[in-house]
């Protein structure tokens, strides 16, 4: 690859670093720009096709693939560290992009530094911050049995157990005596893996709420389910979005400024997506 240019093998995704790539080419050579780059794919007069890929706007099919390696002076190790990372990025099936991310990591040059398997596996089930969740409402002392019925939908002992061993090394929890107690703290990750592993355990969460979703009408439990669709301006869809974070904030404040000691864990998910593409419309 291009001897000054960002490492591949820093991202988990490729248009941050196709993007990184740019930028960092047109900072180190001035003559380098997004039409020379498109011709260098094959794709002659024109400079949208880069930006489209960035911005989420086209997908890279197998033939664009090859094309990148070649441009971008791919060794081997790089073509396929990058043909896995793009497979990755545009899959849309969880347990395949689980096994997706397996590979990426594999194939890391440094993995140690990439991500740490510990921090991995934090975000790959959705039950391990449930149980760190409920280590901060009451006093864990070894009850693997209890603490597993006592999330919604209950785990097994087992997995109780590797989530309380899991957190400790992950400095989340830290024994006091005979009791477990959560730490304050976040997880140091990598700022281009980090989004990666959040969306991993998004698609946890989601998986999660169809199963609550579908336990039926007379489950004995408070749960909220609500899906509307919104025909709205740009303006009015950035003022929802902007409503939508303010919303979120309040939530948080609610839960950490609360005077009685909380007894109960929810989740909380929100979707806001495009359902019509403005390009095409207008």
């Amino acid at each position: 690859m291009h001897p000054q240019v960002t490492s591949l093998f820093e991202f988990a995704d490729f248009r941050k670093f196709l993007e990184a790539y740019q930028a960092k080419r047109q900072e180190q050579e001035p003559a380098f720009t997004r039409l020379r780059f498109c011709a260098d794919l094959g794709l002659p007069n024109t400079r949208s096709f880069l930006s489209d890929v960035i911005a989420g706007r086209r997908s890279l099919t197998r033939t664009y693939v090859e094309r990148f390696v070649r441009a971008l002076r791919m060794d081997d190790d790089e073509a396929r560290y990058f043909r896995v990372m793009v497979d990755l990025n545009q899959c849309t099936h969880d347990k395949e992009r689980e096994h997706l991310f397996e590979q990426l990591v594999a194939l890391n040059r440094t993995p140690r530094k990439f991500v740490r398997p510990e921090q991995y596996e934090f975000y790959r089930h959705w039950h391990h911050t449930a149980v760190f969740a409920s280590l901060q409402l009451r006093p864990f002392a070894g009850d693997y049995e209890g603490l597993a019925k006592g999330l919604f939908p209950a785990i097994t002992p087992r997995q109780a157990r590797t989530s309380v061993t899991l957190l400790e090394k992950l400095g989340l929890i830290r024994r006091e005596g005979e009791v477990w107690k959560a730490v304050d703290r976040t997880l140091d990750t990598g700022r281009n893996v980090r989004e990666e592993l959040v969306r991993q355990y998004q698609l946890q969460c989601l998986e999660l709420a169809k199963k609550i979703l579908m336990l039926g009408p007379d489950a004995k439990t408070l749960r909220t389910f609500s899906t509307v669709t919104l025909s709205v301006s740009k303006d009015g869809s950035a003022l929802i979005a902007r409503k939508l974070q303010k919303f979120k904030a309040e939530v948080s404040a609610i839960a950490h400024r609360e005077e009685a000691p909380a007894d109960r864990i929810y989740q909380l998910n929100i979707q806001y997506y495009p359902q019509s593409n403005p390009e095409v419309l207008t």
